[in-house]
């Protein structure tokens, strides 16, 4: 939640210190992943690479700002997202039994992990192609992350308010293939935790 809002902050007042806010959010995000999720120590190990890649490749840009620092950017914040997807799916629903209120933020910060893992996939199509949607002005990535996060959201959650819409084939099939995971994600996931209550109030029950 603090990575979204302080991407709007960035939006509103680009080129100054909501950029550098947004930054510094984007590397705490990944420390603070460490303390979040139970991580081994190989684990933490990449967790923190990650972090110093990021806070290098972001103190990179602001100096050279080009095509792959911006790549390396992006693909450091991918696999941040689908790292912490994994780990918090394993431990939602395969590691304690019952429902208890950890794993219901739990199962809202996957949510929200699907928006932004989609957000950063419509960012890495928008840098090879910036007319992949219409409704997005390119300009820097730190100042457009809150619009493509906006239509992320506004697309997993099948809402589709018709103010942003893709323009190539290859945006078409990252936004219907977003559509899809978010229903099947209320689907699928939703009916898993209702199911794990229930096994929790039956063996209540039949002791």
């Amino acid at each position: 939640m603090a990575l979204l809002f302080s991407s709007a902050v960035s939006d509103d007042f680009p080129g100054g210190v909501g950029e550098d806010i947004f930054s510094i959010v984007s590397v705490v995000m990944i420390v603070v992943s460490i303390k979040s999720l139970h991580l081994g120590l190989t684990l933490k190990r990449i967790v923190y690479t990650l972090a110093m890649m990021m806070g290098g490749s972001t103190l990179l840009w602001s100096y050279y700002p080009n095509r792959w620092t911006l790549l390396s950017i992006l693909l450091i914040l991918l696999l941040s997202f689908l790292g912490a997807f994994k780990l918090a799916v394993k431990q939602i629903l395969f590691e304690g039994r019952g429902v208890d209120a950890n794993k219901i933020i739990g199962s809202l910060s996957l949510y929200l992990l699907l928006g932004l893992i989609w957000t950063v996939i419509y960012m890495i199509i928008l840098l090879f192609d910036p007319t992949s949607f219409n409704g997005i002005e390119v300009d820097g990535w730190r100042t457009i992350f809150s619009r493509v996060a906006y239509y992320s959201f506004v697309t997993l959650t099948t809402l589709g308010y018709g103010d942003i819409s893709p323009s190539s084939h290859i945006a078409e099939f990252a936004v219907y293939m977003e559509a899809i995971t978010g229903v099947f994600y209320m689907a699928i996931f939703v009916s898993s935790l209702v199911s794990l209550r229930s096994d929790d109030i039956e063996e209540r029950l039949g002791k």
